[in-house]
């Protein structure tokens, strides 16, 4: 009988330690601030995943959340890449689907903005991709503060001329909470203020359009 008693209370005492050991994870989980990614979506046109079997028809979609995942911490330059993205490729092609490695991309900003921009348009640079690689991704001299969307087949273009540099936002964070953790969440603070500015704000107010 006392064994039965031991035991039983040995068991308790081993169950208590792994419920804490659970619920304390989960508990701090909760409490971290994190980064909101919104629902937002580009759809392009992709023949070759519709010949080949990776998507049903030639009909593709690319989520911000997918476009983050390229540079993986540093949201706002994708954020505002994606925004871009989507601006230019609608004032280019109006409603029509653009086709994804069709489309020639210059742009001023290197680093996750030109990664973003490769992403969703398929375009890379002269010795990055495939062997047959249609796209061309083209880093143009920082004091040029553009980005250009060119439909390869027609030479139409299409200029943005952004308003600022996200970097210039996160670049002194992004230092000081790598130096500091503990500064960390003010830093997800400001990525989920801006990536909704990126967003949602009016175009004027991010890009001049040429």
């Amino acid at each position: 009988m006392k064994m039965t008693i031991k035991r039983n209370i040995v068991l308790l005492i081993a169950a208590f330690f792994f419920i804490m050991g659970v619920a304390i994870p989960f508990a701090n989980a909760a409490e971290k601030p994190t980064v909101k990614i919104p629902k937002a979506s580009i759809f392009m046109k992709c023949p070759q995943c519709a010949l080949f079997g990776f998507t049903p028809d030639a009909k593709i979609e690319i989520t911000l959340a997918e476009v983050l995942k390229v540079h993986g911490f540093c949201a706002l330059g994708g954020t505002f890449s994606f925004r871009a993205a989507k601006e230019g490729l609608k004032l280019l092609y109006g409603s029509e689907l653009p086709t994804r490695h069709q489309i020639k991309v210059q742009t001023s900003n290197p680093c996750c903005q030109a990664m973003a921009l490769s992403y969703i348009t398929g375009a890379c640079g002269k010795d990055y991709g495939a062997y047959h690689a249609r796209g061309k991704l083209i880093i143009l001299p920082a004091e040029d503060k553009k980005i250009v969307f060119t439909d390869i087949s027609s030479g139409k273009s299409i200029t943005l001329r952004p308003l600022f540099n996200p970097h210039s936002t996160m670049a002194p964070l992004l230092k000081k909470a790598f130096k500091d953790p503990s500064f960390a969440p003010e830093v997800t603070k400001v990525m989920n203020e801006k990536i909704h500015e990126y967003l949602t704000a009016p175009i004027e107010k991010l890009f001049i359009v040429e």
